[in-house]
């Protein structure tokens, strides 16, 4: 393969892009909620409503977008799902009643057609070798850049007040635009033909739901394939009660059991970002040797031993103690996160049928985000009425349920594939 998306500086100008659009996003990361409560003058419910239609939104177009992305080009609606999402923050600032459910509504559709179709966007571009590499550089520029841009944002706002939101919902907005005229600019300098490629699945067993079939059949096949519903299951688990916690449930957990305060949580979740950014490139190469159904076992297992040292952080009495545990805590996470990043959508891809990894890659998009929901709203009330020896026993029946899924996939094999040319949502390579 000769495209011009095979050497560094293809790879180079679209994670400049992905870092464009995650500074954007961090800027508001921390904000967005504050904005609506304290300057939109919304009630509590208010603000949970901006999130759920937020996140409605998302799943809703979530499935649809991975069908379409099966029959066309990711591409094209990659594009139009950085549309979107510029569109939505610049909605937010309106000085209009009810600006903020339409901007709930338009960035949610956005966010869940972009991660719809981001694994066969990225298979397009770079190749299914170029898969768990470019999903590992995005988490590290990600840690990084979320981190500077939420910094950014709140020397904007304690500077400007509320000019300063508006400034970083305006900046978020455009961040989103300049990374699409990016990934414009990549699709563009490819040479690699771009077109639907119908690839018959290996066996009739392989499509729960055929091509000739009504279109929400193809939503509906990953939710009815035996097999599949492992890396369901496994993306769920790892979601829920690993990735999904980090800025939702932890900063509680370390508050309440581990008695720190705002800042030593925010020491915390720096050494979590800051870990990611050193480790990923190491752990990348020992998730190549190790394979991505055992990458993600090993990666419960570093979780599981992370919780032995978040236990220690809460039995000691010094602040520094303390402290010291809960770093250690999250830089044991951090290997952890390091081996998920990059080997969940390649499970998927092994998993799909030939013409169909859009929409299966689309399912765990939905799942990735419903879990992320789910984790604040089981684990949060579990640790509130059973105390931190219960929210621990939860979490280790999580790590089991998916340590347990990639054991079930590992003994399944990959799903066969036709021996002709590699296919990702119905693209040719």
């Amino acid at each position: 393969m000769d495209s011009d998306t095979t050497k560094p500086a293809a790879r180079r100008r679209y994670l400049v892009g992905w870092g464009i659009n995650t500074l954007g996003a961090g800027l508001v990361f921390p904000l967005t909620a504050v904005y609506l409560r304290d300057h939109l003058d919304l009630s509590v419910f208010g603000v949970s409503l901006y999130f759920g239609l937020f996140a409605v939104s998302g799943l809703v177009v979530n499935p649809v977008a991975g069908a379409l992305c099966d029959r066309g080009r990711p591409d094209w609606i990659a594009l139009l799902a950085t549309v979107f999402q510029g569109v939505g923050p610049a909605v937010l600032v309106l000085p209009v009643p009810g600006a903020h459910v339409a901007a709930a509504l338009v960035s949610g559709a956005g966010t869940g057609i972009f991660y719809a179709v981001l694994t066969p966007l990225l298979i397009t571009l770079f190749g299914r070798d170029g898969l768990s590499p470019m999903l590992a550089a995005q988490y590290r520029v990600s840690a990084g850049t979320v981190g500077a841009g939420a910094l950014v944002g709140g020397v904007l706002v304690g500077s400007l007040g509320v000019s300063g939101y508006r400034v970083c919902f305006l900046v978020n907005g455009l961040s989103f635009l300049l990374f699409g005229l990016v990934l414009h600019g990549v699709v563009r300098r490819s040479r690699t033909a771009v077109r639907p490629l119908p690839a018959p699945p290996a066996s009739p067993a392989d499509s729960p739901a055929t091509d000739a079939g009504p279109a929400w059949a193809r939503v509906l096949a990953p939710f009815t394939d035996r097999v599949f519903l492992w890396v369901l299951l496994m993306q769920g688990m790892v979601v829920t009660f690993g990735l999904g916690q980090v800025e939702s449930v932890t900063p509680i957990v370390l508050h309440d059991s581990a008695d720190l305060t705002v800042t030593g949580i925010g020491v915390v979740l720096t050494v979590n970002s800051l870990a990611v950014v050193v480790l990923q490139g190491r752990v990348l190469r020992a998730v190549k040797r190790l394979g991505h159904l055992r990458s993600v076992q090993v990666a419960v297992a570093f979780w599981a031993l992370s919780l032995v040292v978040l236990w220690l952080s809460t039995a000691v009495t010094p602040w520094q103690g303390r402290l010291a545990l809960a770093a250690g805590y999250a830089a044991v996470f951090a290997v952890g996160e390091c081996l998920v990043s990059p080997s969940i959508q390649p499970i998927v891809v092994d998993n799909a049928p030939p013409g169909k990894v859009a929409s299966y890659s689309a399912s765990t998009s939905l799942i990735h985000g419903i879990s992320n929901l789910t984790a604040p709203s089981v684990c949060l009330p579990v640790f509130s009425v059973l105390g931190f020896a219960g929210y621990l026993g939860l979490q280790l029946l999580g790590y089991a349920a998916a340590a347990l899924a990639a054991l079930v996939l590992a003994a399944h094999g990959r799903r066969p594939r036709p021996p002709a040319r590699e296919t990702a949502s119905g693209i040719s390579r």
